[in-house]
């Protein structure tokens, strides 16, 4: 069940549960698209954004936010530039439209389900910081919520598959087990039969109950667009942009043989040509980083950016 902990593993301070509307109340508009309260709380690591994280700092906050307007962003450059109607970005979509119709339920079960109380959390911060001495506020309370809402969100996944199998009469799809060139399963076939068995119950109850054209199903998909044209985009500024010379790879080359005379050592006999490429390899993703930041500080003076402080108070 791999998959229903994406989006929704790890957590941050859970303090209080604050009603439906603040979770969609706008927090930041990037060129009108807005950002929403439960949207950042999500990306912060509260489980489907349902409760307020007021012992997170502010600035922690922030630079939360600051990637969700980065990944707005590029998604609209993705889309200005046509990258939504090709064939790669609809066959990523469709391939993953019974993932965004379980993701719809599970948050919507996790919503209606997920409770933590202001004390529990309290109790499990003091706790953390009695064993981790040191620690700063922020990432006891980080720990704390993983700890207190972890057990929790598991139940309701278990919960969520249990009725799923019962109410939905699925079988495993014999495509999505793997087999040998004799026609045998291979290693793992039980595994991944359980998986796919999973997925299709979630994902045929899911339908059962409506999720297919729901607030919660647009917004997942809204969600998982974005993601993929954020990538698609970086992909290609990254492909087009980011070079590595000769020289830049001798220079490292230089100096990581250097620590090894300094420790009185030598460069494997042999390894210096696949060294060089291991080199090449993270300059290349270095120099793609770069380029991605650059591109995107463009895009942010080009862009109108409004933030809410009222509002992220919620958060």
């Amino acid at each position: 069940m791999l998959f229903l902990a994406a989006g929704i593993a790890g957590g941050m301070f859970v303090a209080g549960c604050s009603g439906k509307d603040t979770r969609q109340e706008t927090v930041a508009t990037v060129n009108g698209d807005p950002i929403k309260v439960g949207e950042l709380r999500e990306s912060l690591g509260v489980p489907a954004g349902v409760f307020a994280v007021p012992e997170i700092p502010l600035e922690r906050k922030k630079a939360a936010l600051d990637q969700l307007v980065v990944v707005r962003l590029l998604a609209q450059e993705g889309r200005s530039l046509g990258l939504d109607n090709t064939p790669e970005f609809k066959e990523i979509i469709n391939r993953n439209a019974p993932r965004i119709r379980v993701k719809a339920l599970l948050r919507k079960e996790i919503t209606g389900k997920l409770k933590v109380t202001d004390e529990e959390i309290k109790a499990e911060i003091a706790k953390v910081k009695k064993e981790t001495p040191g620690i700063s506020d922020a990432d006891a309370a980080e720990r704390a919520v993983k700890s207190v809402s972890w057990s929790r969100v598991k139940k309701i996944r278990e919960d969520l598959l249990a009725t799923a199998r019962k109410e939905a009469a699925v079988a495993v799809d014999p495509k999505a087990i793997p087999q040998s060139r004799n026609g045998e399963n291979t290693p793992g076939d039980d595994e991944l039969a359980e998986r796919d068995l999973t997925m299709r119950a979630l994902a045929a109850y899911a339908e059962k109950q409506g999720v297919d054209g729901s607030e919660l199903y647009k917004s997942m998909r809204e969600e998982l667009e974005r993601s993929v044209l954020r990538g698609m985009v970086a992909g290609n500024v990254a492909a087009k942009n980011a070079v590595v010379t000769d020289g830049e790879i001798e220079a490292e080359f230089a100096r990581i043989t250097g620590l090894f005379k300094q420790h009185g050592k030598k460069l494997p006999a042999g390894t210096a040509a696949q060294l060089k490429e291991n080199i090449r390899s993270s300059l290349l993703k270095k120099n793609g980083k770069k380029a991605i930041d650059a591109h995107v500080a463009e895009l942010r003076n080009k862009a109108k950016i409004t933030v809410n402080d009222d509002i992220l108070s919620k958060v």
